[in-house]
């Protein structure tokens, strides 16, 4: 069994065990490294940051988390959480630094920002899995989802990262396209999947959107809450440092530490994730009004995950990866 495997079933050990200090360290990271976006997606609460909310993260604090891979690892890092990372300037940069210090590195995209030469940056920085996020293939309905942005051009986006992954004869980074909701599709929209399949797209995936801890939309309360698996097996460090449980806490109001002041590992194992940790476990979420106006402890599970959620994360996380750390 690798290590990764191991690591990935003491992860779930301590969930299904609600064990309020785990044994394992956090195994996914989102890292915010810019919440700035050059999109006003409907939804998206990003749209709703303050102006000094939206900014690059500090290079220090990256500077400190690559630091702190080695103790971590094997972690994943969502290097990307509430802007569009293509926003930073040094993105290919610290992809690298994260990749080299261990981590296994995976990148959240709208593409409309992706030219020729930065799909050979991104490509070549080499990232575990880059996920293009278009919500719809049909025009219409991609133009009301993303104001602003142009479908035709967005997709062209996506062939460059497709033409510049053949150019180097590499299998990695996995290209994925991501469809949110229910959306018109016909022929017109079947062609331009197959187009993107043709030129080598490794999966699309299909996910019902959810409501940021209903920043953008009401929870059906009547619906039986589970167990969220979050405070066992991530953490999320937003752009100014705050580092909460969930990147479901889009404005951080479940503030658990700051990463220029602790280490992730030390705010993993302190009192304030305790208590969520207990909170969740005893399904009493409502002292924490972003769980307790969240959908996904709503949503339909199979063996404690939600179930949409885990055929992506192994494919994602194990099936991808297992054979290779």
């Amino acid at each position: 069994m690798t290590l990764l495997a191991k690591r990935l079933l003491i992860q779930y050990r301590d969930f299904m065990l609600r064990r309020l200090s785990p044994e394992a360290p956090p195994f996914r990271l989102w890292v915010d490294i810019s919440s700035r976006c050059n999109l006003k997606c409907k939804a998206c609460p990003q749209r709703m940051l303050s102006k000094n909310q939206r900014r690059d993260m500090d290079p220090a604090i990256l500077d400190s988390l690559v630091g702190q891979i080695p103790q971590l690892a094997p972690v994943e890092v969502n290097l990307f959480h509430r802007g569009e990372p293509l926003m930073h300037e040094e993105l290919g940069q610290w992809i690298r630094r994260f990749r080299q210090a261990g981590a296994l590195v995976r990148l959240h995209t709208n593409a409309s920002l992706i030219t020729r030469q930065k799909a050979l940056e991104l490509v070549t920085a080499r990232p575990e899995i880059i996920t293009c996020s278009v919500d719809s293939l049909n025009p219409e309905a991609y133009a009301v989802a993303r104001p602003g942005a142009d479908l035709t051009e967005t997709l062209a986006g996506v062939e460059h990262l497709l033409a510049a992954r053949k150019a180097t004869g590499e299998k990695q980074p996995k290209i994925s396209l991501l469809l949110m909701g229910e959306h018109p599709w016909g022929d017109p929209e079947q062609a331009r999947l197959d187009r993107l399949r043709q030129k080598g797209l490794d999966r699309a995936i299909k996910r019902n959107p959810h409501n940021w801890g209903g920043s953008v939309g009401k929870v059906q309360k009547d619906k039986a809450v589970s167990t969220c698996t979050f405070p066992w097996y991530g953490l999320a460090v937003l752009s100014d440092g705050c580092v909460t449980a969930c990147p479901q806490d889009f404005f951080g109001q479940i503030t658990l530490g700051w990463a220029d002041e602790k280490s992730l590992l030390e705010i993993w194992r302190d009192r304030p994730i305790r208590s969520l940790r207990k909170a969740h476990a005893g399904k009493q979420p409502e002292n924490y009004v972003i769980c307790s106006e969240c959908d996904r402890i709503r949503r339909s599970t199979f063996l404690g995950a939600p179930t949409e959620h885990l055929k992506n994360f192994l494919a994602e996380s194990i099936l991808t990866k297992l054979g290779t750390h």
